[in-house]
C-alpha cells in the first residue's frame, strides 16, 4: 500500500473511532453566532450546541491544504486527552471536511481582554498572583501530570480564558506538542531564545520562559516589547535582553520573573517550584 493510502486509511479509522466514542458532533447540530476570535487557519465563534453556550473553532478551506487538516487533528487529539479544572473543557469536534470544527465550553473573558480592554477592572498584586497561580496550575498539569506531557508553545494572555468566577483556563492548543521537536512557531514577544533559533530543540522550559514574560506583563499591565518589530525582538532576546521589570514589584517576584526567563533553559524553574513560590508570596500580601 502506498504511503498516502496508508495515511488516508489511518484518518478514516480515526474518524470511525471518534464517532464510536461519541466525540463527533455533526455540524448541523451547531448554531453558529458571532465571531469572537481568529487567526492562522481558523476562526472562533460564539454559538450553541443543543442549547448549551459553546465556543466553536472552525478551520476554513481545510480541503485545500493537508497541513491545515493535520493541525486540526493534532489539536483535537491533544485536547481530548486533557481533563483539568484549569484547561478549557473539550466537548467534541466536527470531523468531516469542509466543516472541521472544535467545540469547547464558552468562557466569557480572556486574560488579554481583562488586561487591556477592561481598564475599569482593578488588578492589584493579590489579584494578579491569584490569576498567575491558576496559570501555573494549568501548566503544571500539562508538564507534569498529562501523559504524554504537553508543551503548549503559545503561552500568552490571549490564550487564557476566565469564567464568571475569575477562574483561569488555558486554551488554544494549535501549537502544542508532545515532544521536544524542532520548530519556531509562536508569538515573538513570548518566545524563548531556543524557539527563536531554527533547528534548535526545545522542552517544557519554553512555556516557563513565556510565563515569566506574561507574569511581568500582568504586574505592569503593559504588553511586552510594545512597538518593537519581530526581528528586533529576536535580536534582543538572543542577546539576553528582556522587558523592563517595575522596581516597585516585590523583590521575590522580580527574582521569580528573572528566573523564569533565564537565557539557559536548564536554569529556569519548573512549575512545581513556581507554584510553591507563588503560593508563598500570596500569603505575604
Amino acid at each position: 500500500m502506498a504511503l498516502q493510502q496508508q495515511v488516508d486509511t489511518l484518518k478514516q479509522q480515526l474518524d470511525t473511532v471518534w464517532v464510536s466514542m461519541g466525540m463527533h458532533i455533526p455540524f448541523a447540530e451547531l448554531d453558529v453566532h458571532d465571531q469572537i476570535d481568529g487567526g492562522g487557519y481558523s476562526l472562533v465563534y460564539r454559538g450553541l450546541w443543543h442549547g448549551t453556550p459553546v465556543a466553536i473553532k472552525r478551520w476554513f478551506n481545510p480541503q485545500l491544504q493537508e497541513d491545515v487538516q493535520e493541525e486540526f487533528r493534532q489539536e483535537v487529539m491533544t485536547l481530548q486527552q486533557l481533563r483539568h479544572p484549569h484547561v478549557v473543557q473539550f466537548l467534541g469536534a466536527c470531523m468531516k471536511a469542509p466543516d472541521l470544527c472544535l467545540v469547547t465550553e464558552h468562557m466569557p473573558h480572556s486574560l488579554h481582554r481583562v488586561l487591556y480592554e477592561q481598564q475599569g477592572v482593578a488588578l492589584d498584586r493579590k489579584r494578579v498572583l491569584s490569576l498567575a497561580t491558576d496559570v501555573a496550575r494549568a501548566l503544571l498539569y500539562l508538564h507534569h501530570v498529562a501523559r504524554p506531557a504537553v508543551v503548549h508553545r503559545d503561552v500568552k494572555p490571549a490564550n487564557f480564558l476566565l469564567d464568571r468566577a475569575w477562574r483561569v483556563k488555558i486554551a488554544d492548543f494549535g501549537l502544542a506538542a508532545n515532544s521536544s521537536k524542532q520548530a519556531n512557531a509562536g508569538t515573538p514577544s513570548y518566545m524563548a531564545p531556543e524557539l527563536l533559533q531554527a533547528g534548535k530543540p526545545y522542552s517544557t522550559k519554553v512555556d516557563v520562559y513565556a510565563f515569566g514574560v506574561m507574569l511581568n506583563e500582568m504586574l505592569a499591565r503593559s504588553p511586552p516589547w510594545s512597538g518593537t518589530a519581530a526581528g528586533d525582538i529576536r535580536r534582543q532576546v538572543l542577546a539576553g535582553q528582556r522587558p523592563t521589570i517595575d522596581l516597585s514589584v516585590p523583590k521575590q517576584l522580580q527574582q521569580l520573573v528573572s528566573a523564569c526567563w533565564d537565557q539557559q533553559p536548564e536554569q529556569r524553574p519548573d512549575f512545581v517550584s513556581i507554584l510553591e513560590q507563588l503560593t508563598a508570596l500570596a500569603k505575604q500580601l
